[in-house]
């Protein structure tokens, strides 16, 4: 344990009134060190301190918290957030928010025992969720042409680990040149709130489906990454971080078109995010991401070169699919 307790102690006393019964560090948190503890009263919050950011100000955790409470008034599932303020750790004062742990599991721990029509009521759901995040217009500075461009920027800067990923210098370039064209053909007018780290993981359910009841969204958790985005940003990263989920269910609740340029659209999104994701297996030498974003990709790429293509799950398809 990096905090030392009897600081975790004083972070839950302000937040609850309360003591710490039982604390445990969660290995899987990347910016923040990230506590679950119970108190003696019998809450169960999480601690989250900011320390592994590039930007561990102040101002980002309060962006974080602003985000939180923006989806809780579109009707978000979130975190209750008991306290957020600073911690002085080996010298350095860093944020720290201190959240009620949302009820239920992660989608990602139950999602392979839900029956069909569970799963598929609870991801039409998370499609509504989504679309309820994604209709919070957000003021950003940067317009389309500008974000995208440093985001390709970025992504030709990094094009020895798409090579090292498995592909060829002309299949790098090809997507490029998809990239190029998306930033073209689908302008975005206006920026929205998103989460920025949707996946399977951070959305909560109240049950594993074993009583055969409804399974509902608890909680969406985790904003950390929440950013002011293209409107088809969290359907993309979620394609990417839960690829075996159904897409047909998820785009239904998100009330999404059902016409091919949309299905474009969200594919191209799709491939910039599974060629970030690529980036970070080979950099952190992850063999299952590196092979996971590689078969993402690869399908992308035969979908958006096959002009007579058609989506699972569209007006000319009626028959649903995974999440390709």
């Amino acid at each position: 344990m990096s905090t030392p307790r009897p600081l975790l102690a004083e972070l839950v006393r302000r937040a609850t009134g309360s003591g710490i019964d039982q604390v445990e560090r969660i290995v899987e948190g990347y910016s923040n060190e990230v506590y679950r503890v119970r108190c003696t009263d019998g809450q169960d919050v999480v601690i989250r301190i900011l320390r592994f950011d590039d930007d561990t100000s102040p101002a980002a955790s309060q962006a974080e918290a602003a985000a939180i409470e923006k989806a809780r008034a579109a009707g978000v599932p979130v975190p209750e957030i008991l306290l957020l303020d600073t911690a002085r750790i080996d010298g350095t004062e860093f944020p720290v928010m201190v959240q009620r742990t949302v009820p239920g599991r992660p989608l990602s721990d139950v999602i392979n025992q839900l029956a069909e029509r569970q799963r598929h009521d609870v991801l039409v759901e998370i499609g509504g969720l989504i679309a309820r995040i994604n209709g919070i217009n957000v003021e950003d500075e940067p317009d389309w042409q500008t974000a995208m461009e440093a985001d390709l920027a970025h992504r030709y800067a990094n094009r020895d680990k798409i090579i090292d990923g498995g592909f060829s210098p002309a299949q790098f370039d090809r997507m490029l040149d998809l990239l190029q064209g998306y930033v073209r053909d689908f302008p975005c007018n206006r920026w929205v709130l998103c989460h920025g780290d949707l996946s399977p993981k951070h959305i909560f359910v109240t049950a594993d489906g074993s009583s055969g009841a409804g399974v509902r969204v608890s909680g969406v958790v985790d904003f950390g990454d929440w950013k002011a985005g293209a409107p088809v940003h969290d359907l993309a990263v979620l394609r990417v971080r839960g690829p075996l989920l159904d897409l047909t269910p998820l785009l239904h609740g998100y009330g999404a078109p059902t016409d091919q340029a949309y299905r474009r659209q969200l594919d191209l999104h799709t491939l910039l995010i599974a060629l970030g994701s690529l980036e970070i297996g080979v950099d952190e030498q992850d063999q299952a991401c590196i092979e996971r974003s590689r078969h993402q990709i690869r399908t992308l790429l035969a979908d958006l070169d096959d002009p007579g293509f058609r989506w699972p799950g569209s007006a000319s398809d009626a028959v649903g699919g995974q999440l390709r």
